[in-house]
């Protein structure tokens, strides 16, 4: 008979059996108990299970302490793309937050809780084909209120400071003689602002100055640099860098006045403003301009033919007249001077007693506005400028702008010439170059070569009254003022040349600032 020792390993070698029979049949009853997880995918592709979202999303904030500090916020978030359903299963591997999140760091970009700002065109700009091409402009910040700020930064790079807090508080001053009142500021496209998650990826704004030249600039190089020489003036480092002089002084706050002194070896910035917002500002103006004399021919048979004399001196008077302007960042888009202007002071006609009657029916019984020297001005007054002979956005304004006479007031030939060429039939096309024939953004136009090689372009008419190869004299009306061809709003541009035209048969001419003419 055995002895009791011998039954040992035997009863040892049961037990373990079945506890290795016990833990295996309770760890494959587990594997078919159910088990909630979190499925992670990336871009509709599966990355893995995670036992808990919240984890993956702590882990991901804790391990991102240099975007925290780079855009100054309290949290780092999951990537879009990324999507994390809860699901229930009973198999399948579980991993880890620290594997998931470097699949996830190797793919994509983290985020951050901030505001996505949408600039689009309004409803009434979409009408128009090409406008309606352009797509919206994003800008991602991370605060609201940066957006607020930068805005009335750049408005205050168009209008006064003071002038724009007066109007947001009510508290402009009433016109009383003479003197300007905004009567609305808007921008003149939809914007959106709404909150989202942003990509680090993006540009993403952390302060108003920043924010300020991307809206004034439209990228983020807004510095070029010039250093000023002897002899330099605001004017001249203005145009000669394709600038305007609003413009310089835009981007160099620094200065007042194009009549501010410049000292050589000083730094300025000339870089070209392209502004992302259109800032419309509506203004009324009233101011006093002159009120041209008529002169009044007399004739005397007993002066010999030809000779003239003058009896009485002209004096112009005095006008007070209401200007409707709206400007778009800072450039006036359209002018409309009010009926009826009050006299404040009657002109002074002028007598001259000649040999012979003059005719005058080439200036269809309207005056020309007065102006000096020997050219003639080519429309009636009141008038105003709307846009000098200077650079604009980067592009060479060839001429001055005229406004304020009205639709289908008259054009007078500045001095006695031959026509060269007319074009009519054309219509408004604002937004981009005529398209129904016209050839050029001119609209309806006319060229005269004028004396002293002297070529000049009266654009953008309602009326063309002459016809090419006619001769014609100083102050015959020639046409009327319009809106046609590439244009914004009732105007005369009048573009002048010397030695020959912009282009064509007598192209070749060199551009030259009008108001040299007088």
């Amino acid at each position: 008979m055995k002895s009791a020792k011998a039954y040992i390993p035997v009863v040892l070698a049961l037990l373990i059996s079945g506890l290795i029979i016990f833990f295996y049949q309770t760890t494959k009853a587990m594997d078919k108990s159910p088990k909630e997880v979190y499925k992670v995918y990336l871009d509709g592709e599966f990355v893995g299970a995670i036992k808990s979202k919240k984890a993956l999303e702590n882990y991901i904030d804790n391990e991102q302490k240099a975007l925290k500090e780079e855009y100054g916020v309290k949290k780092v978030y999951i990537p879009n793309g990324i999507d994390i359903k809860k699901s229930i299963t009973y198999k399948g591997k579980i991993m880890s937050e620290k594997t998931i999140y470097k699949k996830i760091k190797e793919s994509k970009s983290f985020t951050i809780k901030g505001y996505v700002v949408t600039i689009s065109q309004n409803e009434e700009e979409k009408e128009n084909e090409e406008i309606a091409k352009k797509d919206d402009i994003k800008i991602y910040l991370t605060k609201k209120d940066l957006f607020d700020k930068a805005v009335r930064r750049v408005l205050n790079a168009f209008v006064a400071e003071e002038d724009s807090t007066n109007f947001a508080n009510g508290t402009q001053k009433e016109i009383v003689t003479t003197g300007s009142i905004i009567e609305n500021i808007y921008i003149n496209q939809d914007v959106t602002i709404k909150e989202a998650f942003i990509s680090t990826e993006e540009d993403i704004y952390t302060n108003e100055v920043d924010l300020t030249k991307y809206l004034l600039f439209g990228d983020n190089n807004s510095e070029e640099e010039y250093t000023i020489r002897l002899g330099d003036t605001i004017e001249t480092v203005s145009f000669n860098n394709k600038l305007s002089t609003d413009e310089f002084l835009i981007v160099n706050p620094e200065f007042t006045s194009k009549d501010n002194l410049l000292i050589p070896g000083q730094k300025v910035n000339v870089a070209l403003i392209a502004p992302i917002l259109e800032i419309v500002v509506e203004k009324e103006t009233v101011e006093d301009v002159d009120k041209p004399y008529e002169t009044i021919e007399k004739e005397d048979d007993t002066m010999n033919y030809g000779t003239q004399t003058v009896e009485v001196e002209g004096v112009n008077g005095i006008q007070r007249v209401t200007e409707k302007i709206k400007y778009i960042n800072g450039e006036i888009k359209s002018a409309y001077i009010l009926p009826n202007p009050e006299i404040i002071k009657n002109p002074v006609d002028k007598v001259v007693v000649k040999g012979t009657k003059r005719s005058s029916t080439y200036t269809g019984g309207f005056t020309p506005a007065v102006s000096s020297g020997s050219w003639g001005w080519p429309t009636v007054s009141p008038y105003m400028i709307s846009s000098y002979f200077e650079w604009r956005w980067g592009r060479l304004h060839e001429g001055i702008d005229i406004s304020g006479c009205g639709n289908g007031s008259p054009i007078f030939a500045a001095e006695s010439g031959t026509v060269l060429s007319t074009v009519s039939g054309c219509y408004n096309h604002p937004y981009s170059d005529t398209s129904d024939g016209c050839g050029d953004y001119y609209g309806n136009h006319i060229w005269i070569a004028h004396p002293e090689g002297v070529y000049i372009v009266y654009a953008h008419l309602a009326d063309v009254y002459v016809y090419p190869g006619q001769q014609v004299e100083k102050g015959q009306v020639i046409g009327t003022m319009g809106n046609s061809g590439s244009s914004t709003g009732t105007h005369l541009h009048f573009g002048t040349f010397y030695g020959g035209t912009k282009y064509g048969t007598y192209g070749g001419g060199t551009v030259f600032n009008p108001f040299t003419l007088y």
